[in-house]
């Protein structure tokens, strides 16, 4: 073996980490990037639904969910296969895009999401599992009643120019407030503008409550954003 080949073989063996953690690293980022447009989930999930949150039991590790299911009960039915009042939405494993909820405290009211569902045929009937880019939009209502959804939206694409449909809220009830007291005085202050959040009123005690301001009204979402096309003229997916 010459030393010409024996210099260039140390150079592939030398580029082959760097390649890879490339490759690595392109992979991760395009695992975090949302693929689906509101328009696109839609027509790919089996239920599309306005509901509110009614129990959720999960197996935790760590105090990380691993596994369980969320009890819904559906207010507005956008797509469903069949008339249906209750939805069960179950999830295994952990990660980024699983269909897990937040804590909800005790005696509070429950909070409200737009839900993008897909049968799950491995289950038991009725169960059904999250659409894999993502199971939930956080549905905040304003102080006239108003059904919003909350902006920003982390996990979908746009492909349109949605900074034009959203607009600045009172909002109140479930989804409204955010909890920034473990954020370090500079984090706060970059979630704080990220959000475009003002501080709230606390009765429980010195915490850094804050309440979101802007939205995009559900009527809206759903008329531009989702489209008729995507979802069903009396809310009934019915096959030919």
């Amino acid at each position: 073996m010459t030393s010409a080949t024996v210099f260039l073989s140390f150079l592939l063996l030398l580029a082959a980490p760097l390649a890879a953690q490339e490759s690595s690293e392109s992979d991760e980022t395009s695992e975090s990037e949302p693929v689906t447009t509101p328009s696109q989930r839609a027509a790919e999930s089996d239920y599309v639904a306005l509901a509110q949150l009614d129990i959720y039991k999960y197996e935790e590790k760590r105090e990380v969910p691993v596994g369980g299911a969320s009890w819904f009960d559906v207010l507005v039915p956008y797509k469903v296969p069949a008339p249906i009042e209750r939805l069960k939405v179950v999830e295994e494993g952990f990660g980024e895009g699983k269909c897990y909820f937040e804590d909800v405290e005790l005696f509070t009211e429950m909070p409200r999401y737009l839900l993008f569902l897909v049968n799950y045929e491995d289950g038991d009937p009725g169960e059904v599992r999250g659409h894999p880019d993502g199971c939930a939009l956080p549905i905040v209502i304003t102080t006239d009643n108003q059904y919003v959804v909350r902006w920003p939206i982390e996990n979908m694409r746009f492909e349109e120019d949605v900074e034009s449909l959203v607009q600045e809220f009172e909002f109140q009830g479930p989804g409204a407030f955010i909890d920034l007291s473990d954020l370090v005085s500079y984090r706060r202050e970059e979630e704080v503008e990220r959000l475009h959040l003002v501080p709230a009123n606390d009765d429980r005690g010195r915490r850094e409550i804050y309440r979101y301001t802007r939205g995009i009204p559900l009527g809206t979402f759903r008329a531009e954003l989702i489209g008729t096309d995507n979802l069903t003229k009396d809310r009934i997916q019915r096959g030919n």
